[in-house]
């Protein structure tokens, strides 16, 4: 087992199937992570489902480790995975375990499908996309049959009348077909039906009694038939009442002729004739008008006819009618369901019978068969996965050699931003920024947060990141400026600033952090007093302007006499200038004079103070911070439980963040660059001070050499002794006052 230093802890490198046997048994503890979200890791989306075998949105060490046994159990030659290959030889599947067997069982039946038989090899793209090509072929496993799929004609027909009648299901590939549901339903229903409608034909004597007459007799007899049997039942109740004919005719006094409504209701509830005490139904006599086109047809009918004597329909008639009717009556209440009307019954039959029915069963049957062998073109799917990014992975889970390997881009790094002429590589896509960045402030470490959008405006994607600046500086970063981001997969994003937490970046800024908060207190400094002086001037302007206008409106005054200004001659111009010549001197000999007694040293001493003074605390906590930077709490902050911490050096964000050099094949015009690249004003300004102070300190060490090695040494000048103090005479005494 190999270890190695990386971000400031030993890790254990990974490249080869030894060193994935040897991870199995290496504690939890020694992993740069142990869980990171699947949403933060940059990699193919199947497999990193296939390590998250528990779907919670999170890779953890558990589910790595059973990811490697389950590889290293599959496999007899790692050589492909070593180089990272998508293209899986069939040989280094090991064929002794069942399900190396199955696998490779699997692959072949692939292969054969796409017409690659003899090819001893499979290629991730060739899995992906044979799950259309065996989803789209006559068996694929599901057990649906589309009408493509049939053996021969007379199943085709049946598939698509069971689509058209009993509905469809999607099959793997989006065909519309039956499985063996449907086909059940279709076939019992079908199969009833059939049956029902040959029932006639075989028992003709009790359900055609009147030949092929009977269907039209019978809707006939079936339209009258309650209304004759209320008929009879009311002659026979007038037989037993003396009441019964006023009753039995319902004659209502209170029905309003006048009112066409009320009188159709009263034909609608009236017997269809008045009831004879002999009970028969004669169609000669008076009949419910409402009834009377029906009651004449029914009696016309030429078999019912047999039943009536003469125009009469006897109650005893009546029944023996009924009798004979009821054998049909029953088998018409016995239809199956309205389905299968007006469909053609040949058709039917020929989709009914056995023979066919058992064929599209067989059909079923075969394609549920390979279900096992298309079920395990998901783990051959799954095996080529883990070939071609299983390394990949553990280098960026179990050790993080990747993350810190120059021109290399890692799985945790969502992309790149390009912004103030530099690219920033470390980023991650945030959910919470508020969250992220109480965890961020931690690690010591500048991070910018951008909104990032893509895409039309109707059909626009947006989402958040985090963006560690690790070297350079950050004067022309802040709040809504704008770059470019470059996603993982290539994809342009338009990117802006809406928040950042402000750290040292690096110890040249953080050596210019006090020259640039001093620059800013003075600057701040003159704001304030130059927009104090301004406001000052302003309001005495107004004053004197409204003292002006207010003196014009009141009455003048009787004008005072003018005095003369007395004229100025060219002496007394020529005497004032002298003056101030001499004055201007003096005072120049008198900073000459004073700096002659200032050691250089102590000009530097001052200087040096006063720089500690104001730079010497921001300097050194600038310096701790950029020691104690820690690239595992931004880490953390995206959802990565990291083990160890990792101090972000100076070489490592040189790595995250850089300027990117310019292409020596371009050919640059000195001349233009020098031409529309000129100084700024403030860098003018710079250089100027830099000069001004480098020529005074050039100066004040000239000045302190000439003194202390060329100038002639004078004599000491011998002291002049002080004069005598007299003694202070006595004070006299004061004159006695007269008397």
């Amino acid at each position: 087992m190999e270890f190695r230093r990386i971000g400031g802890s030993y890790q254990q490198v990974i490249r080869t199937a030894a060193d994935l046997r040897l991870l199995l048994s290496l504690d939890e503890a020694h992993w740069a992570l142990n869980s990171v979200s699947v949403d933060s890791v940059r990699s193919d989306e199947q497999f990193l489902a296939f390590l998250d075998d528990d779907m919670n949105r999170q890779i953890r060490t558990d589910e790595v480790k059973r990811a490697v046994g389950w590889f290293l159990g599959m496999m007899n030659d790692f050589s492909g995975f070593e180089a990272e290959s998508d293209v899986l030889e069939l040989s280094a599947i090991d064929a002794a375990s069942p399900e190396g067997a199955r696998l490779l069982d699997a692959a072949k039946l692939v292969l054969s499908n796409i017409g690659r038989e003899t090819d001893g090899r499979l290629s991730l793209a060739q899995i992906r996309n044979d799950k259309e090509i065996i989803a789209c072929a006559r068996q694929n496993g599901d057990g649906i049959i589309p009408p493509g799929a049939a053996d021969t004609p007379e199943t085709a027909e049946l598939v698509n009348s069971a689509m058209k009648l009993f509905g469809s299901i999607k099959d793997i590939c989006g065909a519309e077909g039956i499985d063996s549901a449907i086909l059940d339903q279709f076939t019992a229903a079908a199969t009833a039906y059939v049956n029902w409608v040959d029932a006639p034909a075989a028992n003709p004597a009790a359900l055609k009694p009147f030949g092929d007459d009977t269907a039209a007799s019978y809707g006939k007899f079936s339209a009258l038939e309650k209304e004759l049997d209320d008929y009879f039942i009311a002659c026979e109740a007038r037989v037993f009442s003396r009441e019964a004919p006023d009753r039995l005719r319902k004659v209502e006094s209170t029905i309003d002729l006048l009112n066409n409504q009320a009188i159709r209701d009263f034909f609608a509830s009236a017997p269809v004739a008045e009831p004879r005490p002999d009970e028969t139904l004669d169609f000669s006599a008076k009949l419910n008008p409402l009834k009377r086109d029906a009651l004449l047809a029914f009696a016309a009918d030429a078999h019912i006819g047999e039943f009536l004597v003469g125009n009469t329909l006897s109650n005893d008639n009546w029944k023996k009618l009924k009798a004979r009717f009821a054998p049909y009556a029953a088998w018409v209440a016995a239809k199956p369901n309205s389905t299968f009307d007006g469909y053609d019954l040949d058709s039917l039959r020929r989709q009914t019978a056995p023979e066919t029915v058992a064929a599209l069963r067989g059909m079923i049957a075969a394609d549920l068969a390979v279900a096992p062998r298309i079920g395990a073109c998901e783990q051959l799917l799954k095996l080529i996965l883990f070939q071609r990014y299983l390394l990949e992975f553990l280098n960026n889970f179990v050790n993080l050699s990747q993350l810190f390997t120059p021109g290399t881009s890692s799985l945790l790094q969502a992309g790149m931003l390009v912004m103030d002429g530099r690219n920033f590589t470390l980023v991650s896509i945030v959910k919470n920024v508020a969250e992220h960045k109480a965890i961020v402030k931690l690690s010591d470490i500048c991070v910018i947060y951008l909104d990032a959008s893509t895409g039309k405006p109707d059909a626009q994607k947006t989402m958040k990141l985090a963006v560690a600046v690790t070297s350079g500086n950050i004067r022309n970063l802040f709040i809504n400026k704008h770059g470019i981001f470059f996603s993982a997969d290539g994809e342009l994003w338009d990117a802006k600033i809406i928040d950042l937490v402000q750290q040292p970046v690096s110890i040249s800024e953080a050596l210019r952090m006090p020259f640039y908060k001093f620059g800013e207190f003075i600057g701040n400094q003159a704001d304030r007093f130059f927009s104090a002086r301004s406001q000052e001037a302003q309001k005495q302007l107004e004053t004197n302007f409204n003292a002006a206008a207010t003196a014009a409106t009141a009455p003048q005054a009787a004008a005072a006499p003018k005095m003369q200004t007395p004229a100025v001659s060219g002496s007394m111009l020529l005497m004032g200038g002298g003056i101030g010549i001499a004055a201007l001197g003096s005072s120049i000999a008198f900073i000459v004079k004073q700096l002659a007694n200032v050691s250089i040293w102590n000009v530097l001493a001052v200087l040096l103070g006063i720089i500690l003074i104001f730079g010497g605390p921001v300097v050194a906590v600038s310096l701790v911070k950029l020691y104690r930077r820690n690239l595992s709490r931004f880490l953390e902050a995206n959802g990565y439980a990291v083990n160890r911490p990792m101090r972000l050096s100076r070489r490592m964000g040189a790595i995250f963040t850089f300027v990117p050099p310019i292409p020596n094949s371009n050919y640059i015009r000195r001349d233009l660059v020098d031409l529309f690249n000129k100084p700024s004003r403030s860098s003018k300004i710079v250089k100027i001070l830099c000069i001004v102070l480098f020529v005074l300190l050039c100066a004040a060490a000239g000045y302190w050499c000439y003194n202390r090695f060329f100038a002639p040494k004078s004599a000491p000048v011998p002291a002049v002794p002080a004069a005598p103090v007299k003694p202070s005479p006595a004070p006299s005494q004061p004159e006695a006052p007269k008397q």
